[in-house]
């Protein structure tokens, strides 16, 4: 019997798996019972190394992961292996990741590759399960559509967490990789893993069998990061062994992967449990309410006061009035540019504690270049305290919202009749960038420029806007006289415009540009809002017109587009409407929006005339939240950078996924009412209402210190 166990233990020494086995038992006798945070696997999901966990990322969180795997089954080891996938937690249960696969080898002198460069889509829903002891389950697809699939497959798994350990148990049906159509699939039959926790640093042991291979490796997870917004960075260092037996096979191989995971969703549910710093705290109502001793300011004396420190805290055009017992602020805001409830924070914040006695409401107007387009009321009381840990419900009971606010000038006492000072032409950095992905020619091609856009104020709701492009660095596929050189960015003023803003009727908010685009051309850029009565949807349509087609990339002379965008909540909606894009073509168009604080998520559909593409693109701020103060000359980065990738919808009868430039393009206009003017689609009662804690947040962060 002794001898057997030391032939058993002799085995384990031996075996990979059995020192991993033993470090797992021990692990588990030391009694470190904590869950690991997730991980993403080399597929593009949640999961240990290769196989997928029943986990799915936390709404509003973003993985980004790049490593060099590369799956046998598609061939031979190639000397470039580029494995990269982006993924988002869209809804409670379901995450949605785009992959970019490249194995390729150099054809000498050629600017073409041998292997494979595929773009694909992996989906996978966690299943509502009724009970709450036992494991996890989800369902997944991974290579979702088109006829050039190399990674196509259906899976089940179930998984969950029992002390240090995570294990996973789960079946795959794959289909063979399209340029292989007698390899075996990719990800295919039984699988199973365990992961475990070796120490409290974050490190992890793996040991996963997939179908006829065998993974063993390491994770090593940091702690949240708070100078990336409490992101954490996760490393995998792993050896496959006895991979499928094909043509292409490697008998043993080491691989890497890096990801960066962002817990955007998160980050906002953490606002509700900001706490002001010692020095911030506000006294007690009961200890302001004491009487106060020595001369005190007069209401006048209160609302100069008050006035100057909101222009000070950085907001323009304002002007202080009474209404009765109600606080009129009016107000223009570019310095807080990720979103308009942070100077609404800074307007109600600064109000609620420097009003004079009497008043109980604030009501703040919201201007955008001299342009009246909302109005936001809040109690005095509730205000002053949810700014001292009070009840936010008795703040969302008292806000009110609306559009287009009647002009109430005559009937207000105006402190001063004028408004304080604006900045005589605001100036904004943006990059533009133009790219492809995983073409023929290369894995990522660009072509990158500064744009300067320059916008000076004219009379109510127009100004001049100009932009004017700075190439930076283009890549050599996109230099003149390659066969990407249509993307190469000129060098010049590219618009210079009289833009108009106006309401029509108390619904519809309209903008119209004049002027020249695209360079050398002259025409018009407008689009409309309809406001639906009755509820928080809304109508859109925009199009453009030019004296001639701009060509490249820009299309044609004519383009136009209609929508309905009916909201789900107040922070996501589905939009649907057709357009006549820019390259001529015609067709539907519908994409699904969510946003997760300042991050905005849309995946799209569009169709025009028998092309189809589908995508992701993300809308990220370019600016810090709280920008420079004004002046003369107001700069700023972008508030608002949107990029998309996308791949033409294929089938197995028509599988070739063209470049085609500017085909099904959506109509994109020099500016945006919804950006400049509508907080990015993010304004309704609704949507204050769940972002009071941030207007709170926004006043100790802001303007505490103004009072």
């Amino acid at each position: 019997m002794k001898l057997t166990n030391h032939k058993t233990m002799s085995r384990v020494a031996k075996n990979p798996y059995g020192r991993v086995f033993c470090l797992t038992v021990l692990a588990f006798h030391m009694g470190q019972a904590q869950a690991q945070s997730l991980g993403i696997n080399t597929q593009g999901v949640t999961g240990g190394l290769v196989i997928p966990y029943a986990d799915v990322l936390s709404t509003g969180t973003l993985a980004l992961t790049t490593g060099n795997y590369q799956e046998a089954q598609v061939g031979a080891k190639r000397s470039t292996t580029q494995n990269m996938s982006l993924g988002v937690g869209f809804l409670p249960g379901l995450e949605f990741f785009g992959r970019f696969a490249e194995y390729t080898d150099p054809i000498p002198n050629s600017i073409f590759s041998n292997g494979i460069r595929d773009i694909s889509a992996n989906l996978k829903v966690q299943l509502p399960i009724p009970w709450f002891t036992k494991p996890k389950v989800a369902v997944g697809v991974n290579d979702l559509s088109g006829g050039a699939v190399f990674f196509k497959s259906a899976y089940v798994v179930a998984s969950d967490q029992y002390g240090p350990f995570r294990v996973a148990l789960g079946y795959a049906k794959g289909k063979s990789p399209v340029n292989n159509a007698n390899a075996s699939p990719t990800f295919d039959g039984f699988f199973r893993g365990v992961n475990v926790k070796l120490n409290d640093s974050g490190l992890s042991g793996l040991v996963e069998f997939e179908g006829p291979q065998k993974h063993m490796g390491l994770r090593w997870m940091s702690s949240p990061i708070a100078a990336l917004g409490n992101s954490q960075l996760i490393g995998n260092v792993q050896r496959s062994f006895g991979p499928y037996a094909g043509a292409g096979s490697h008998v043993a191989s080491n691989h890497f992967a890096v990801s960066l995971v962002m817990p955007f969703g998160e980050n906002e549910m953490r606002v509700a449990s900001f706490q002001p710093s010692a020095d911030q705290a506000l006294p007690s109502l009961e200890a302001e309410a004491q009487s106060p001793t020595g001369m005190q300011p007069t209401a006048q004396d209160k609302l100069e006061s008050l006035r100057k420190a909101l222009s000070d805290a950085g907001l323009e055009r304002v002007r202080l009035g009474l209404h009765g017992s109600t606080l009129v602020v009016e107000y223009e805001n570019h310095r807080y540019a990720h979103n308009e409830v942070d100077a609404m924070g800074v307007v109600f914040g600064l109000g609620a504690e420097m009003a004079p006695k009497g008043i109980t409401k604030i009501n703040a107007i919201t201007f955008k270049d001299g342009l009246r387009l909302f109005e936001t009321t809040v109690g005095v009381d509730a205000f002053r305290a949810f700014l001292r840990d009070g009840p936010a419900s008795h703040v969302r009971d008292s806000l009110s919202w609306d559009k287009n606010p009647s002009d109430m000038t005559a009937q207000t006492e105006w402190i001063q009749s004028e408004h304080t000072a604006k900045s005589a032409v605001r100036i904004e950095i943006k990059p533009d960038f133009n790219y492809t992905v995983a073409t023929d020619l290369g894995a990522f091609d660009y072509a990158l420029a500064a744009n300067v856009q320059a916008r000076v104020p004219l009379w109510s709701g127009s100004n001049i806007y100009t932009s004017y492009l700075l190439p930076v660095s283009n890549s050599t596929n996109m230099a003149e006289g390659n066969l990407f050189e249509m993307y190469k960015q000129r060098s010049g003023l590219r618009t210079v415009a009289l833009q108009q803003s106006f309401w029509l009727g108390s619904q519809i908010l309209a903008s119209v540009s004049a002027g020249k685009f695209n360079y050398d051309t002259l025409g018009f850029q407008a689009e409309a809002a309809l406001f639906v009565p009755g509820s928080d949807d809304m109508l859109q349509v925009s199009g453009v017109g030019y004296n001639k087609a701009p060509g490249g990339i820009a299309g044609q002379n004519r383009a136009g587009a209609a929508s309905y965008r009916h909201m789900l909540s107040p922070t996501m909606w589905i939009q649907a409407g057709a357009q006549r894009y820019s390259d001529g073509s015609s067709g539907p168009s519908v994409e699904w929006n969510r946003w997760f604080g300042d991050i905005g998520v849309q995946l799209f559909y569009r169709k025009g005339g028998s092309a189809q593409f589908a995508g992701l693109q993300l809308n990220i701020p370019l600016t810090p939240r709280q920008g420079m103060k004004p002046a003369a000359a107001f700069f700023t980065g972008t508030s608002h950078f949107e990029k998309s990738v996308r791949t033409r919808l294929t089938s197995a009868a028509s599988s070739g996924n063209y470049i085609s430039p500017g085909a099904v393009t959506s109509l994109k206009l020099e500016t945006s009412m919804e950006n400049d003017s509508l907080n990015a689609g993010r304004l309704s009662k609704p949507y204050l209402d769940q972002q009071v804690y941030r207007m709170r947040e926004a006043y100790f962060l802001f303007a505490r210190d103004k009072k």
